[in-house]
């Protein structure tokens, strides 16, 4: 029979570690996602106020714009779903490094299992970032080339 070797209680905190610095991480992302929610809602509050006291200055290149937003502030919303899905399941990843070093029945396979999931939420958030990161440089392209025109035409 052989024997079980018990892991320390600073073992389990030391391999419970990593994952924690992934959460901070991931923390950190979420709030730069969240500051860009922030911005998109600022301006399409702009939109609503501009709509309400000078309607006709709505035109197809303000709706065009609105659009953009809109699909700007779903992208940042599932950015932030997916990486919020990703810190949680880190999270029952450390509980399960912990309980793998209290039982006898190892659960490396549940563990590896756990971190890939969260690695694929990770995955997931991160595109859609990218996507939302990308749509407002096009737009913001678009706009300087608007602006482009319009001072030449002056």
């Amino acid at each position: 029979m052989e024997p079980i070797l018990v892991p320390s209680a600073v073992e389990i905190i030391q391999l419970a570690l990593a994952p924690i610095f992934l959460i901070v991480g991931i923390g950190t992302l979420v709030n730069v996602a969240t500051g860009r929610v922030g911005r998109v809602i600022d301006r399409a509050r702009w939109f609503e106020t501009l709509a309400r006291e000078q309607p006709a200055c709505i035109d197809g290149k303000a709706r065009l714009e609105i659009r953009t937003l809109n699909k700007r502030m779903r992208l940042a919303n599932w950015s932030i779903n997916f990486l919020i899905a990703s810190a949680l399941v880190i999270c029952f990843d450390v509980i399960l490094l912990m309980i793998n070093g209290l039982v006898i029945n190892k659960l490396d396979t549940a563990i590896l299992v756990t971190f890939m999931i969260s690695i694929l939420f990770l995955t997931g958030g991160l595109i859609a970032f990218f996507f939302e990161v990308s749509l407002a440089t096009a737009s913001l392209k678009i706009n300087a080339v608007k602006v482009q025109q319009l001072s030449k035409d002056k």
